[in-house]
Formats: structure tokens, sequence, C-alpha cells
């Protein structure tokens, strides 16, 4: 019988395959107490055990690749520091040794501490940090069953690419073997879209969707589905027709991504001359190689969010590293890094006492920045050292007035003195702009402009801020329209703030990674553009195929007095609707 599932769509896409369910099973975890002449003997298995389980990790990172390598090398290196934890470790020796128990009781017993320590810290970040921690534990407790963690590699076939895996949840090491074996799909009960499998999915570009509850138990093995990672759903026993509909549904969407990829390699131009730039958003190793392989002319937004994923805020050699490989993987293209910008459900567990009764208008961006300097000035300090193996420039979020440049600026100066004074190489002259997606920023772009390197605008936040809704709120997001009269004029009036200060102007949030909107956004003489990767060949034909001088009036007509006969929507329409009608 056919039937559907829903869950979140982490990743775009659609597989078609075979169900392999992933079903460890739970371990026996034995609680006894111990005489004591076996109390050492039996610390001894323990610390065998966690070595074990970090031999295990180690081995599966020697064994990662450039796709998507960099990303799970980072989910895996966290566990390995859970692993050495002596929070972890020394505490469960000692309850051996104090309580004089086994070993599997009194890791449970110091883990359910540490679990109830994240609880106590109410945020949903932290579930990843929960999620950390179990799937580390889990290795050392098969270890001590007897039952290593090379369970994935007995039950999953090495040719994945007719399978969709099924499974409670996974962690990165599955993920990593699950990826070098080319899994067509992947489903999980639980998991959100910041859990580490989610992260790595979108990397990897694999079609995954999370949250579905009771999946392995409705979904039987060998049965055939559908994973529609767009509509978030899973069609299971569908009938040749929807199987016929879905496979054409699927080769439709790769054939246009391949006629779409033509595009890249078409000259920067609209139709009527009007030269207009792509640049990439990019976070991970494999976004860089896909906007690299793209041809944009540079990364318009790395976010360093992901950086402060781990149990303990990154130090500034872990962040370099990551700074220095995007500029090395851009070869020469400028790379521009924005500063921390966590806030709401993002928040490391270090941080989470600045989170506020609402955290969109809360410390967050460069008011958190401000208010740790320390923490500020370890993230410039690794940005400016990777100044000098290729152009960088720094983007601060969330500004609202010229006082927190120049608190940034002076920021910026110290780090690079005392940089110099350790006799380090860093760029003299690294540029510095701003981000725009508050309404405070846009109404002075004019003050801001004469503080700043180059502008950025956030369209997303903008847009909700300037609107007064949230577009995740169903109740509300029906009102969220970047074609509304007021974004426009706001939007016109930051493009002409950089044009009488001669400073550069790029759009980075969803406007600019919309094939339509795109076209609204030339119309208003916004040409720098930068969006994920995936988005580029579709963009890049919408404007190829554009009559910019025609988008422009069509605009024109609608702020001076056009909105009030037409909607947005029409405004729209009528821009992608040709490329030179009139």
């Amino acid at each position: 019988m056919s039937f559907a599932l829903s869950g979140l769509g982490v990743t775009s896409g659609i597989a078609i395959g075979r169900v392999h369910r992933l079903t460890p099973g739970e371990l026996f975890i034995p609680e006894y107490h111990l005489k004591p002449d076996a109390v050492e003997p039996e610390i001894e298995r323990l610390q065998h055990a966690f070595s074990r389980g970090d031999a295990f990790l180690k081995s599966l990172l020697g064994r990662l690749d450039d796709g998507g390598g960099e990303t799970a090398r980072e989910l895996l290196e966290a566990h390995r520091l859970i692993l050495r934890d002596p929070m972890l470790i020394e505490a469960s020796e000692s309850m051996v040794r104090e309580l004089r128990i086994n070993a599997e009781w009194a890791l449970v017993r110091q883990t359910e501490i540490l679990q109830a320590e994240f609880r106590r810290m109410a945020d949903d970040y932290l579930s990843l940090r929960r999620e950390d921690l179990e799937q580390a534990i889990s290795l050392v407790q098969r270890e001590l069953a007897d039952q290593p963690a090379t369970l994935i590699g007995s039950q999953v076939p090495h040719e994945l690419s007719d399978t969709v895996l099924v499974a409670s949840e996974l962690g990165p090491a599955e993920m990593t073997v699950l990826a070098q074996r080319k899994v067509a799909g992947l489903i999980t009960e639980h998991g959100g879209p910041w859990s580490h499998s989610a992260i790595l999915a979108r990397s990897l570009e694999i079609p995954m969707l999370v949250g579905v509850p009771h999946a392995l138990e409705l979904l039987s093995e060998d049965e055939t589905v559908i994973l529609d990672g767009h509509y978030g759903a899973v069609l299971a026993n569908p009938d040749e027709g929807l199987l016929g509909h879905y496979r054409d549904k699927r080769e439709a969407w790769q054939r246009r991504l391949l006629d779409l990829r033509r595009y890249l390699v078409r000259p920067s131009r609209t139709i009527d001359e009007q030269p207009f730039t792509l640049l990439g958003n990019a976070d991970l190793a494999p976004e860089f190689e896909r906007c690299r392989n793209a041809g944009v002319e540079g990364i318009g937004l790395m976010r360093t969010e992901y950086l402060y994923l781990g149990d303990s805020l990154p130090d500034e050699d872990s962040q370099y590293r990551a700074y220095r490989a995007g500029v090395e993987r851009m070869q020469g293209r400028p790379i521009t890094i924005r500063t921390l910008d966590v806030g709401g459900d993002k928040l490391p567990a270090e941080l989470a006492f600045t989170q506020g009764p609402n955290p969109a208008l809360g410390l967050r961006g460069i008011r958190l920045s401000l208010a740790m300097g320390d923490l500020f000035s370890q993230q410039l300090r690794a940005i400016l050292r990777a100044s000098v193996h290729g152009p960088v420039e720094i983007l601060l979020p969330m500004l609202t007035s010229r006082d927190e440049i120049r608190l940034a600026r002076a920021a910026v100066s110290r780090c690079r003195e005392a940089l110099r004074g350790e006799g380090v190489h860093v760029d003299p002259e690294l540029p510095i702009g701003g981000m725009i997606e508050t309404p405070a920023a846009a109404l002075i772009a004019d003050e801001l402009a004469e503080e700043l390197d180059f502008f950025s605008i956030g369209t997303n936040d903008l847009i909700q801020y300037l609107l007064a809704i949230d577009r995740s709120d169903e109740l509300v997001n029906y009102i969220y329209d970047p074609s509304h009269p007021a974004i426009l004029k706001l939007l016109r009036s930051i493009r002409d703030a950089g044009q009488r200060h001669n400073i550069s102007v790029t759009v980075c949030g969803e406007m600019a990674g919309n094939e339509r909107t795109a076209r609204l956004l030339l119309g208003l003489g916004l040409t720098r553009l930068s969006m994920p990767p995936a988005l580029l060949p579709a963009v890049k034909r919408s404007l190829v195929e554009a009559d910019a001088g025609q988008c422009r009036r069509l605009v024109d007509r609608y702020l001076s007095g056009g909105s009030a006969q037409i909607s947005g929507q029409s405004l729209l329409d009528a821009l992608n609707d040709s490329t030179s009608a009139t």
C-alpha cells in the first residue's frame, strides 16, 4: 500500500531507491559492583575502550577525501576531543574507584551528569552538543561491549547509489562512510537543520530528510521509496505512474542543471551590455570548490558561525586554518569573511548567557563582538593572519551606528599592530565593510559609507525588520514581500549612498539568489550579487537574458506611482515575462 511521510528537507533534490534500515539496536549496559582487586583492571579496560574509540575516528579521518572532507574532519575531530576530555575520562575513572562500579555504569552516570548540565542551559543549539556527547560515548560503550564501531561497515552495502538509507540518527562517522559509498538519499527520525548530519548532507549535496517520526517502524527493508527534499516528503511503495512521474522529474531537473551550467561560461553581461558581478556564499570546503568551478569573481559572504559548533569556542589557530583554507581555494579571488553573527538558536554554550528574551533584537552581530573584546580580537587576528595568503575583506554584521564601525576599526588596528610586533605579516590595507540589514543602517547609509570600504545588503533581515514580520511564522509570513515598495525604495537609497561615496554595494540575501528577484535588483541598479553556488547558474541565465534598461524602466514606473495600480507580484511577472517587451 502506498503512503507518505513528512519531515524537514535539509537539502533539495530527489532520490529514488530501495530502503536500507540501519538498526544497530540498543546496547545492554550492565551494572554491577566490583571487588577491590578488580578496580584497577576495570579502569584499564575503560581507558582501552576510549583509546580504541579514538583510533576508530582517527582511521576515518585518514580515509577522508576533498569532497566534503573538511566538514567531516571538523566534526570527527570534535568527537575525538570529547573522548580525550578529562571531565569525562577522569570523572568516570573516579566513579569506578570510589563507588567500585563497572566501567559501563560509571560512563552512563558521568554522561547523565554532563547531559543534565546541557539541559539546564535551555537553548536549541545545545541539542547539537548532546548529540556530540551521545555519539562519542556510543563508540566507547560499543568497545566495552566488544561491539566495536564498525557496525555500519558490516550492515551497509558498499554500493549505495540506488539506496535510501533510513536511521534513527546519523553522526559524522556514519555520514563519512555513507558519502564515500555514494548513498542516494538519507532519512532520519531525529535531527534538525543544524544537526551535524544535516550540515554534511548540504555540503555533499545528498538529498536528506530529518525529523521523520517512526520512519524505521513504518518503512520496510527493500521497499521502494521516493525522497523529495524540496517538499520534505517520503513516498513509500509508489505505483508505476508515480515512479515514472518522479523519474521524469529527476531527469528533467538534471537536464535543467546541465543546461543552466552552459551559462556559467557566458560573459557576465545583459543583452543590452550591462555588466554584472556574481559572487558566491561559501562556508565549507566543497562550497568553495563549487564556487570556484562556477567561475565566480570572489566570495561575497563567508559565514563563520559553523566554527562555533564545537563544545568550546574555537581558538585563534583553528579559525586561521579555516580562513586560510578558504582563501587558498579561491586562488587569488577575494573572499569576504563576516565576523561572528550568532544569535537565537545558534548560540554556543559559552555564549548562551547573552541570549535575551528576543534574540533577533538582542546582543548579536557586532554588538556581541564589541561586548566580548577577547572573542572579537581572536577572530580578527585569525582573519588578519589569513590575509597574507590572498585577498581578504572583513564584513561587520548587524550595524546600526558609526560608533560601532569606529570601535571595530580600532580593534582591527590593535590586532594588526600586535601581530606585526610578533613578526607576523598581514595585509596593511585590508578592506572593512558593513552589513546593511537594519533599517537604522539603511537610513544613515551615507554616514556609514564614510566609515566603510564597501556595503553588503542582507535582504533577509532587512525585509523582516522593515515589515515587522517573522517569515517563519505561518500566521504572518504571507506579508514577507521582497517587492514591497518600502523595500525597493530603501534598497535604491542604499545603492545611491554607495555610488555617492564610490564604494561597492553587494546584495547577499535570498533576493540575490532568486532568478526572479535578481531582475528586480537589476532594475534597481544593484549589479553585484552573492549567493550559494547551487543558485548561480539559474541567476546567471536570468541576468544574461535580461534587458537591464527595460528592467529599470519597469521598476521606475512602479516606484513612481505604479504600485498603486499593480502588485509587486505583477511587477515580478513583468520583469521575468520577457527580455525586451516594453
